[in-house]
């Protein structure tokens, strides 16, 4: 049976990144076969390391992960600037990569990609097209989600937003909400401190009021919030992204939100994400506003939503990559 080597070349701790390799090593394990996650340090280490969901990692020098990387099916989950070097090796090494979206392709890591000739794996289809005018040839398979299996709560909060506090997130639009709700939107998510300055603290410099910080990387951590709200939250848009999932979505979905969204996410036809289906789109900080304080039934869109969370399911995505690596 073949084994799986999972590289975490990145330094966040929190956001989609971590989310994906943890569903995608919950997945394999699912399927009963041995998956093992590591990060590249200077020196290996016997011990073993949490990372998120009750999975844990091994730190190995560079030497080792190559080592590992001919021996087992090996995949680089995500990868950041700091880490090119390791990146390129592991390529040359044909390593499988995974890309969540067009703003990581560039550099070096688009020139070791080119290279070597790699085919990566990206979540979103519309980034096949993005990838394709880059000149490089990719598959798209969705990203895995395991549900988590707890009681569902009465929802006693209105609204939650659990992205990372950053540009991409547009997190500002939130803030903006919040200084004319009765009932405010409650803020968690890793905190990108030049946004905040730069950005936040400009539009509302007791913003913090509503803010939580981050939650916990424990199984659980998000759903136990969720699982209280109303509605899920998240602005995000990103340059010639957009139309697929992200975690939050799933997420949302699985703890039975109500998903509102940026308009800017909506790609039109072939949209996973659906106006008026299984989530609502907005523009501004006003349309938020009026929903969120309306009297609107949107049941079908949470009944929808868990319908459509069945097409992430990990098993089946896990098999699907294993056709690719």
């Amino acid at each position: 049976m073949a084994k799986i080597a999972l590289f975490y070349l990145a330094k966040p701790k929190y956001g989609g990144w971590v989310t994906f390799t943890s569903h995608l090593y919950r997945s394999f394990v699912k399927l009963n076969i041995p998956v093992y996650l590591f990060k590249i340090s200077n020196k290996t280490e016997s011990k073993q390391r949490h990372f998120n969901d009750n999975i844990f990692y091994q730190n190995v020098d560079l030497p080792t992960a190559l080592n590992i990387s001919q021996e087992f099916k090996s995949i680089i989950t995500a990868t950041d600037k700091t880490f090119h070097e390791c990146t390129d090796r592991l390529l040359k090494n044909k390593s499988n990569l995974i890309i969540h979206d067009p703003t990581e392709m560039k550099g070096h890591l688009l020139e070791s990609v080119k290279n070597y000739n790699t085919m990566p794996i990206t979540i979103r289809a519309i980034n096949v097209g993005n990838l394709r005018d880059l000149g490089i040839v990719s598959f798209f398979i969705k990203h895995p989600y395991i549900p988590y299996n707890k009681r569902k709560e009465e929802k006693t909060n209105l609204a939650v937003a659990t992205s990372r506090i950053d540009f991409d997130k547009h997190t500002d639009i939130i803030i903006k909400a919040n200084q004319n709700l009765k009932e405010k939107i409650k803020i968690y998510g890793a905190e990108n401190r030049l946004y905040t300055f730069h950005k936040l603290d400009k539009i509302d410099d007791k913003w913090r009021k509503n803010y939580y910080g981050t939650f916990s990387n424990q199984i659980g951590g998000v759903f136990n919030i969720l699982n209280k709200s109303k509605y899920m939250i998240d602005m995000s848009a990103i340059k010639k992204d957009g139309g697929g999932s992200q975690y939050t979505f799933l997420e949302g979905w699985d703890s039975r939100c109500i998903i509102i969204l940026n308009k800017k996410w909506d790609i039109g036809t072939g949209n996973i994400m659906e106006h008026n289906k299984n989530c609502l789109f907005v523009e501004n900080e006003i349309e938020l506003k009026n929903i969120l304080e309306g009297e609107n039934n949107y049941e079908s869109l949470i009944n929808q939503g868990l319908i459509d969370l069945q097409s992430f399911n990990g098993e089946k995505i896990a098999k699907e990559y294993l056709k690719l690596i």
